[in-house]
Order: C-alpha cells, then sequence, then structure tokens
C-alpha cells in the first residue's frame, strides 16, 4: 500500500518576534490530533457481475477514458496515473465504459468510497490511513 501523508504545523509569534510551535492542550477526556490528512494514491479495483468485454475508464467526469486490461491475478485495476488520471484532480469518481458479452453496456461515473485501513497512528478518534473500497459496476 503506497499513501501520501500531508503534515501541517502551526506557528505563533515567540518572544522576540521568534517562530514558535504552536502548542494546544485538549483538556481532560478530550483529544487533541495532529492536523495530518491521508490521500490513497492506490489503484481502483472495477468488479463486474458478469465478465466483460471491453473496459475503458479515467477518474472523474469529463475524462477521456482508456483502455483498462484485466491483471494476472484476474482483477481490473485502474491506476492513478496518466493516461486514466490528468492532475489536478481530486477522486471521488472514476468514469467507466464497459460491455459485457451479453451485449449490455453502460458509460457513467461512478462514486468511489474509502474505508479505514486499520491503523491509527494516533488513535481512533484522530482516524488513519484510508484505501479505495471495489467499485461495483453495474451491467444490464
Amino acid at each position: 500500500m503506497v499513501a501520501v501523508v500531508l503534515v501541517l504545523v502551526m506557528f505563533s509569534r515567540g518572544p522576540g518576534n521568534t517562530a514558535c510551535p504552536a502548542i494546544g492542550y485538549a483538556g481532560p477526556g478530550n483529544t487533541a490530533c495532529p492536523a495530518i490528512g491521508y490521500a490513497y494514491v492506490g489503484d481502483v479495483e472495477l468488479i463486474f457481475p458478469q465478465e466483460p468485454v471491453s473496459v475503458a475508464a479515467c477518474f472523474e467526469e469529463g475524462c477521456t477514458p482508456a483502455a483498462v486490461t484485466k491483471n494476472p491475478d484476474g482483477k481490473w485495476l485502474v491506476p492513478q496515473s496518466k493516461p486514466y488520471l490528468v492532475p489536478p484532480v481530486s477522486v471521488t469518481s472514476v468514469y467507466v465504459e464497459t460491455e459485457a458479452s451479453s451485449g449490455a453496456r453502460i458509460a457513467r461515473a461512478l462514486p468511489i468510497v474509502t474505508e479505514p485501513t486499520g491503523e491509527y497512528p494516533y488513535g481512533r478518534k484522530c482516524g488513519g490511513p484510508v484505501r479505495f473500497k471495489p467499485v461495483q459496476v453495474p451491467l444490464g
């Protein structure tokens, strides 16, 4: 799993106009969480109810879909890289065009849902890294 971690440190003016890290106290029973954001940069897995004949995908509506091939493990994975992703984009949906052997077709944006990885570096109340749930692609 690859994750990007963003860290935000706030500074306040200290004695003599020097910059000092701002330290807060949450008080008893409260949790002070660090200002960290987690971004998942892994692949998006597409799940089909029946084997597709062709699959093309890209991230966000209005993008240009590119052909997706099944990997050696039999999974349909869309990487967060060119030609599927052209920055700057906030990955919240995947646009899929596909056709099944039955002739059923779909061409639409499907939402991407995240789930926690189960890792909580600063405790459960502070959250932690996430990953994408597989995207169910309806056909028919």
